[in-house]
């Protein structure tokens, strides 16, 4: 099977937390005291189980909170993965019915012959986005041409974070010095190794400044054609449990929705995962994330909390196969998206 993800964004990032640095919600290490520590409620054989990445995080808030409030059937837990796993490897061997990564990164592994389909919305507004110093003179995305943009690597999420920033402004790579520099942002851009970083805009931009570097944000584009986190599921899960995953679809909504409007309660329903939240400091810095990747969730009042939209589906499709980036088994909206969000 094709690699889905680089394991880069996995142990790399784990290890780059001490200089500071995050990254994208497919890895999520939090940067507030996380522990690796599989966080799991135990189910029946029969429970749907819900997957996450390695390392317990406030931005999972919205599922702990389901699961906390009783809103998930009987027999519905929350499994984050081993270390040695890739995001959907569990997912595709059966141990998880359900799991939340990247939409995009779920539209690359199907079309490199993955079963995979997207049944539910979590990141309603894309998190990639260029940090640049706060005295910097990139202003916008068109000040990078002839800079060095700093990427973990030319791969996920990040990388098509630079591709889509580069299309916006109307560049190529050869306009600019794209520097893969693992998961050492903070140090690449204070030391000026590079002028600009792509990361994201609840994780890395908080947690930069959080450690004393001011940093700005520049979005990649006004629309950007790439589905984020998203709920993803097998056809064959969603062909033998198809109820069950409405209700999981629906009741992750509406933790998403008390998320968003209680980051405190998403603090405090992380502190069961993560221990040093008892710490303030580090609950205050969750709040943080929190509040930055509430503003993912739910972009404007008008937004339908939980939604996926097949023509953005479908708009990733295009993106990502116009510059080679999608594997031999062409896929279609039909193929790999079937909304269960009832609204």
């Amino acid at each position: 099977m094709t690699a889905l993800t680089p394991r880069l964004t996995r142990r790399t990032l784990l290890t780059a937390m001490g200089a500071g640095t995050a990254g994208l919600l497919a890895a999520c290490a939090s940067g507030t005291g996380a522990r690796t520590a599989t966080a799991s409620a135990s189910a029946d054989a029969s429970g749907l189980v819900i997957g996450m990445t390695y390392t317990p995080n406030v931005q999972f808030a919205p599922f702990y909170l389901a699961l906390a409030d009783g809103e998930y059937a009987a027999g519905v837990s929350l499994r984050h993965h081993g270390e040695q796993e890739g995001q959907f490897d569990a997912l595709l061997a059966g141990t998880e019915h359900v799991v939340v990564a990247g939409g995009d990164e779920a539209i690359v592994a199907a079309s490199n012959g993955n079963e995979l389909v997207i049944i539910g919305g979590y990141y309603q507004r894309y998190p990639g986005c260029i940090i640049v110093p706060e005295e910097s003179d990139i202003t916008q995305l068109a000040d990078l041409a002839g800079k060095t943009i700093g990427t973990p690597g030319k791969t996920g999420e990040t990388w098509y974070s630079v591709l889509v920033a580069l299309s916006s402004a109307g560049l190529s790579e050869d306009d600019v010095d794209v520097q893969e520099i693992g998961y050492t942002q903070q140090a690449a851009l204070s030391s000026g190794k590079v002028d600009a970083i792509a990361g994201f805009s609840n994780n890395d931009a908080v947690q930069i400044a959080q450690n004393g570097m001011p940093v700005r944000i520049i979005a990649i584009g006004e629309e950007v054609p790439l589905l984020g986190a998203s709920l993803i599921t097998t056809p064959q899960v969603l062909a033998d449990r198809r109820a069950e995953l409405e209700e999981v679809v629906t009741a992750s909504a509406v933790g998403m929705t008390k998320f968003v409007d209680d980051p405190d309660a998403a603090v405090e329903a992380t502190k069961e995962y993560v221990p040093d939240l008892v710490d303030s400091a580090q609950a205050d810095n969750a709040r943080e994330v929190a509040v930055a990747t509430g503003e993912l969730v739910r972009p404007s009042e008008n937004t339908v909390v939980g939604a996926l939209v097949p023509e953005q589906v479908g708009e990733t499709i295009d993106f990502l196969a116009g510059r080679g980036l999608l594997g031999e088994t062409t896929v279609t909206s039909d193929d790999v998206c079937d909304p269960l969000l009832t609204v």
